[in-house]
């Protein structure tokens, strides 16, 4: 018997580890004609297993405009497409989909203008309205619940964060109650539609040490709950994301930090209840993963010089600065993202990942870089189940927004992908088993004749099953004839 086990775990081997270890297919690619030059365009996962893609053109002035969305299915096949007249000068923010529809809002000239478009997903119908906001020159997140809006601004008087409530059918703004110290932020912004409530997640912080507060608001935004959330007394919460369900199941799933309230130093989960003093916190020491990214002795070495401090007493020499993902609700848990950076500043190599910079603290960066991209899982309770690490070469931007995707399959396997040129480069997490090996996809063309002479503005987004969607535009060197401009779609399945 014992015989016969084993040849079935030798076979389920070799049945298995090619399938793992299979690169992911493209089975399906969409070429729009479109250049970059006159061109904007964001492509939208819809829960129905399609695409919305809006772009825009318009000329050098924008003085003239063409706003079209267009849904394409599963084959990349288009479903419909329609135009919004929107003024020439508007320009995309954010977008937020409540089922059966997505919203996109637009910025204008004048920054207290911002226009809001509806796009019903099975009918293509288009419907949109200008709204003035006087209160605010920017808008950070925006969800709607029951067809309100939610949204984090910038006040136009003090730059401080605001929180609005929009109602557009009444076209009524009311500023929503909330705490806006000189050092406070808002961390997370949720509409939870089965629990008919939006819950916002704020930092508040004097400068020195920091605590959460999580309001909870109706569809009409009336409050309905406030939580101060407390923490022990060497730690301040940082950032949070909160997860959906009843307040008996909510958890606060986040960074913490000691000294330096800009540095994260672990991770930490807690309940969402009034009784909840306590949580779980976890160093990045405990983190088996979190330091992977570095070199084997480095490691060793870091690792060696934190036991040391805190064998002496010591608080940590260890800083972070972490950019959370949204979390992901998996069947058994959650899952959560971030995005070590530092910054680099003109003439100058301050600012390396885990050490904190302090003549760069006044001055503004040129350049912000990745180290390493953590993925987190946690189960129903907030323990920790597995880490795992993605390092990231030479990923860069200008301004800090996300640079990875993270995407549950159905199967239980996470992956993590970035574009970069011609390729993506992705990591698929084996819980906690961490893989050294990087992992590239060529971005596969029509026709193998074709050679691609460069990408501008690569992008991929998760999609559906086990598919994201990779996307960009791209110069095409044809077997004959002059090179071709496109904004390519490809679906890659893993």
């Amino acid at each position: 018997m014992r015989h016969a086990r084993y040849l079935l775990t030798l076979i389920l081997a070799f049945v298995l580890l090619p399938l793992l270890a299979q690169e992911p297919t493209q089975p399906i690619r969409l070429e729009l004609p479109l250049i970059p030059e006159e061109t904007e365009v964001e492509v939208i996962a819809l829960p129905d297993s399609s695409l919305l893609v809006y772009h825009k053109v318009s000329n050098a002035w924008e003085t003239i405009a063409t706003f079209r969305f267009t849904k394409y299915n599963h084959k990349l096949e288009e479903v419909w497409s329609d135009t919004a007249q929107i003024s020439p000068d508007s320009d995309f923010i954010r977008y937020y989909t409540e089922a059966p529809y997505t919203y996109l809002a637009f910025d204008g000239d004048d920054y207290q203008e911002y226009t809001f478009v509806r796009l019903h997903h099975k009918t293509g119908s288009v419907r949109h309205k200008r709204f003035e906001l006087e209160h605010i020159d920017a808008i950070y997140e925006f969800n709607v619940l029951k067809g309100n809006y939610f949204i984090i601004g910038q006040n136009s008087k003090d730059q401080k964060p605001v929180l609005f409530h929009l109602n557009p059918a009444s076209a009524e703004v009311k500023r929503l109650p909330s705490i806006y110290g000189d050092e406070s932020k808002f961390s997370d912004l949720l509409a939870d539609p089965e629990q008919g409530r939006v819950d916002a997640v704020l930092t508040e912080s004097n400068g020195r040490i920091s605590r959460l507060q999580v309001k909870s608001f109706d569809a009409q935004g009336k409050l309905l709950r406030n939580f101060f959330v407390l923490q022990k007394e060497d730690k301040s919460l940082l950032n949070a994301e909160i997860t959906p369900g009843d307040t008996t199941q909510k958890l606060l799933i986040g960074t913490y930090g000691s000294r330096d309230l800009r540095y994260s130093q672990g991770f930490f989960t807690m309940p969402l209840s009034a009784d909840a003093v306590e949580g779980e916190f976890y160093n990045m020491l405990q983190l088996k993963n979190f330091l992977k990214y570095m070199k084997p002795r480095r490691e060793a070495r870091t690792r060696r010089r934190e036991a040391e401090r805190l064998r002496a007493g010591r608080k940590p020499g260890y800083n972070y600065r972490l950019l959370l993902h949204d979390l992901i609700v998996t069947p058994t848990g959650y899952l959560l993202g971030a995005e070590a950076y530092y910054s680099v500043y003109k003439g100058s190599n301050i600012g390396h990942p885990g050490i904190a910079p302090i003549l760069a603290r006044y001055r503004e960066p040129e350049e912000i870089k990745r180290s390493h991209a953590v993925v987190l899982s946690f189960d129903r309770n907030g323990t920790l189940l597995w880490d795992n690490t993605f390092r990231l070469s030479g990923v860069t931007t200008y301004d800090l927004r996300h640079s990875v995707e993270l995407q549950h399959f159905p199967d239980g396997r996470v992956v993590m992908a970035y574009p970069k040129d011609n390729e993506i480069l992705y990591h698929i997490m084996n819980e906690n088993k961490y893989e050294d090996e990087e992992t590239k996809l060529e971005i596969k063309l029509y026709r193998e004749k074709e050679k691609s002479l460069g990408v501008d503005q690569p992008g991929i987004i998760r999609w559906y099953g086990n598919s994201m969607a990779a996307f960009g535009f791209q110069r095409i060197r044809q077997e004959n004839g002059p090179p071709r401009r496109v904004f390519y779609i490809n679906k890659i399945s893993f």
